[in-house]
């Protein structure tokens, strides 16, 4: 009897295909005033890629920064 499984082992290799974009901002120097975001964009081209990250640069900067900054504790609770 033999102990040699490697005729068993399925070999799958991964393949990613297109381009990818990331950018990590972040705004405020405090503790308690400061905000990071990591936007990630995927496509088949680079140009696809690219407009996608500019979509979703446009709908953080439209809604998502606003509500970060208004759930920002005031000063006055320091």
């Amino acid at each position: 009897m033999s102990d040699d499984t490697s005729a068993d082992v399925e070999r799958i290799e991964r393949t990613d295909i297109g381009t990818s974009m990331e950018a990590r901002l972040k705004r405020g120097t405090g503790t308690r005033d400061e905000d990071q975001v990591t936007i990630k964009a995927k496509g088949e081209t680079a140009e696809e890629t690219i407009d996608e990250f500019y979509k979703l640069l446009a709908e953080y900067d439209d809604e998502i920064s606003d509500r970060l900054r208004d759930i920002q504790p005031d000063k006055a609770d320091s």
